[in-house]
């Protein structure tokens, strides 16, 4: 069963927007330890990192703008923009061994959207020709052979392109033993359509949603009538930005550290001090002890900052 929940026609207008800000990697070496988000592997390029980087590459190199390089970053970057909305973040990457993978990353879904956000892998397919359920198969095997940081099972693998799905990728879909979803996306970054299977349903998705709305009316060149816009909700809220999520982190994290004294550190003595507190609460996922009982974190926090004392650089 594929399923497209809450798909209906709201009559409240909706501006799509992407995120003002870059989308090169903004999460700091230290948080992402702290929230448990793995680091992305290396880039395929090093000249550019995010949609802004990439056109100004290709205008200084005149990258044709017809060629297959062109369109395919182009539209893998959109993507990752695009995403940002519904509060993923994701990286470019590529090579030998990426397995067909293009972008790889995190969604922040709530109820587990700091403490452990969902990992993802993405293939983006920005082709003009009719596509066929190979390109199912081809996503299985980017989620069996996904890259360091995310081989584990709790993740999600996601086939973008500008074209519907078939009946036959449908089929594909419903059929697959892994929790796949597809998106129809246009070259601009509009989604027209959103399709998953029953074993992200039972992955916790079961608030997951689509709520199709107009955007404004406006005139069209070729006189043809607006399209809905696929917008992806949770239990009939909107989800929160990537934005939003990034300013969470940097509250939490100023949080964690008032919690051991220590809010005046360097990004390495931080990193000491999450050893330090690993090593006094073994069983504990760190970024937690914000909902531990505080008379057990206050009888461990002398210990705690005894351990950093001792790695502290004398």
């Amino acid at each position: 069963m594929l399923f497209r929940k809450s798909l209906h026609t709201s009559p409240t207008s909706f501006i799509r927007s992407f995120s003002s800000t870059r989308t090169c990697p903004q999460i700091r070496p230290f948080t992402r330890r702290l929230f448990n988000i793995p680091t992305a592997p290396s880039a395929s390029s090093q000249n550019h990192c995010d949609l802004p980087s990439f056109l100004s590459y290709a205008e200084r190199t005149a990258l044709p703008e017809t060629s297959t390089t062109y369109v395919g970053t182009h539209y893998e970057y959109t993507v990752l923009k695009s995403l940002r909305r519904f509060a993923f973040d994701l990286h470019r990457v590529g090579g030998r061994d990426d397995a067909g993978t293009d972008l790889v990353g995190t969604w922040h879904i709530p109820g587990r959207a700091l403490l452990a956000p969902i990992r993802v892998v993405v293939q983006c397919k920005a082709l003009s020709a009719k596509l066929g359920p190979n390109l199912v198969r081809e996503l299985e095997g980017a989620f069996r052979h996904s890259p360091a940081g995310w081989r584990a099972t709790d993740k999600l693998a996601i086939l973008i392109s500008p074209r519907e799905a078939t009946r036959g990728v449908r089929n594909t879909l419903t059929r697959s033993v892994y929790p796949l979803l597809w998106v129809m996306m246009e070259r601009n970054g509009v989604i027209r359509q959103v399709l998953w299977n029953s074993k992200v349903e039972e992955m916790g998705f079961a608030a997951l949603g689509v709520d199709m709305r107009y955007q404004p009316q406006t005139a069209l060149a070729s006189g043809e009538p607006a399209l809905p816009e696929a917008v992806l909700t949770w239990d009939g809220s909107d989800l929160a930005d990537m934005d939003h999520m990034e300013n969470e982190m940097v509250r939490k994290e100023a949080e964690w550290l008032a919690l051991w004294d220590s809010e005046n550190l360097s990004d390495a003595e931080k990193s000491m001090l999450l050893d330090a507190v690993i090593a006094a609460f073994p069983d504990m996922e760190p970024v937690t002890a914000l909902a531990y009982d505080k008379e057990a974190i206050a009888t461990k926090r002398d210990e705690v900052l005894a351990l950093l004392k001792e790695r502290l650089p004398r």
